[in-house]
């Protein structure tokens, strides 16, 4: 029965440990997350878990079942003067749930081999932040509106994405010291995203009858994205010597198998003089019943333990190749500006785009676990996790990036395991923190002027981003 029940636990709880939209390594249960059960490319002498390099299943004879996950997770994300001085954007989540949860079966076959399957979910961003400026400040030509105009400038962003897989893999011994597996992934990735700014100035009378103008300029951009896609992963592990292990993982391009989404846009202008020209703009359209694409590259990753008496010191690094920029939503080329008279060149629907592009990245990670005292193992691992995203490389600045992370993150992990004959209990803390400097901002109500269509210039500014966590991890050995 527990076999049976124990991985539907995640249909009924949301899953806990927040990764981030553009880096590949923050979620725990990855070749740099030594502290969670199964986390490693070489063997380390976890038994009765789902192995992320599915080789080393073939190392496990017994029948066992596993949940894990950060039973509490706290995170906080800030973009320094995001919205203009001290204007900024920070969102602060907190979550208490379970992420993973797998059962592991031995075959005892003529030649005999291990099996498991396992329910994942991600949440990967949780990003919700707004602000407003309101203030009575000299926007307009005071030939036209003299003194101080009140302003009004509001902007919300949001990214929320979250990934459920469905897994199986399976591991089989080649020799005594070679063993070889596969896992399928059956991933389902869906994100909304949304971009809102609106800029209001109200301008002075200059008649001698009521004659103030509202100048007004908005952006507004919602879409929902729900992509299937398949994973493919291929792993050898080796042993040396009874004290060396190595371990090769491969994970092949993600198959996209079905996806739906839609996009709701719109801008608008009103009242805007440049020069001696008077500006009205109204460009909308909803759209649905579009395709939609998450592409992950081909990575490699490889492994090496070292036995040291009754301590493990671990190695791991994986390389992703790049992915070229391609579109996450692509719309439909229908009328956008309206009314529909055909004008409105710099108005198309290339800017209802959300876009994405990866670089190249090189991740590592170190972990030991050492006796604390019998039955109780330390755990202490440390890994980077570099942002792919390669904003520069965009070959133009139409439509929407698909990410809001721009940030390397460092991640530390501490805990301990306590092993019973039928079950093992693991606990530890997890702790992340990243740092991006020379960051553009993404909207600027400073100095708002008519020439610069109310938005002050974009500077540079920082952000960062701080987690900690609670992990714990339950294993019964059937």
């Amino acid at each position: 029965m527990t076999r049976i029940f124990l991985p539907a636990l995640l249909f009924v709880f949301s899953a806990a440990s927040i990764a981030q939209d553009a880096n590949y390594w923050s979620s725990t249960y990855g070749p740099g997350g030594f502290l969670s059960p199964g986390s490693t490319i070489a063997k380390n002498g976890d038994s009765g878990v789902l192995f992320y390099n599915p080789a080393l299943l073939a190392y496990n004879t017994k029948n066992a079942s596993n949940i894990s996950g950060s039973i509490y997770n706290f995170q906080t994300t800030n973009f320094n003067d995001g919205a203009g001085l001290g204007l900024n954007l920070k969102a602060t989540s907190t979550y208490i749930l379970p992420v993973l949860a797998s059962n592991t079966i031995y075959l005892k076959l003529k030649k005999p081999i291990t099996i498991a399957y396992a329910i994942m979910s991600t949440p990967v961003m949780k990003f919700h932040a707004s602000q407003r400026r309101d203030a009575m400040i000299n926007v307009l030509p005071d030939g036209k509106s003299p003194g101080n105009e009140f302003f009004v400038g509001q902007y919300v962003h949001a990214n929320t994405v979250e990934e459920t897989s469905g897994l199986l893999a399976l591991g089989k011994s080649l020799t005594n010291k070679l063993a070889m597996g596969l896992t399928f992934g059956f991933t389902n990735r869906r994100q909304e995203f949304h971009h809102n700014m609106s800029i209001n100035v109200l301008s002075n009378d200059l008649s001698t009858t009521y004659d103030q103008r509202m100048i007004s300029i908005g952006e507004y951009y919602l879409v929902h994205s729900n992509v299937w896609n398949l994973g493919i992963k291929a792993g050898l592990s080796y042993e040396l010597n009874p004290k060396n292990h190595l371990g090769l993982l491969v994970t092949l391009p993600s198959i996209h198998l079905t996806s739906k989404a839609d996009l709701l846009v719109q801008y608008n202008i009103s009242n805007l003089v440049v020069g001696t020209e008077e500006i009205f703009m109204l460009a909308s359209s909803k759209q649905t019943k579009l395709s939609s694409k998450w592409r992950t590259p081909l990575s490699i990753a490889g492994g090496y333990t070292l036995n040291y008496g009754t301590s493990d010191l671990y190695f791991s690094a994986e390389y992703f190749v790049p992915i070229g920029e391609y579109n996450v939503i692509t719309p439909r080329d229908e009328y956008f500006v309206q009314p529909q008279t055909g004008i409105g060149e710099y108005f198309t629907s290339s800017m209802m785009q959300l876009k994405n592009i990866h670089k190249s990245i090189l991740n590592y990670a170190v972990g030991a676990s050492f006796p604390l005292k019998e039955r109780v193992t330390g755990y202490l691992s440390l890994r980077t996790d570099f942002n792919y995203s390669d904003q520069r490389s965009f070959s133009n600045d139409d439509g929407y990036r698909s990410n809001t992370a721009t940030w390397d993150i460092y991640h530390m992990q501490v805990g301990t395991n306590f092993k019973k004959r039928k079950f093992n209990l693991r606990a530890g803390l997890l702790l992340s923190y990243g740092r991006k400097s020379q960051l553009e901002q993404m909207v600027s109500f400073d100095n708002p002027t008519q020439e610069n269509a109310l938005e002050g210039a974009l500077k540079k500014i920082s952000a960062t981003r701080m987690a900690a966590g609670l992990m714990l991890a339950y294993i019964h050995n059937f």
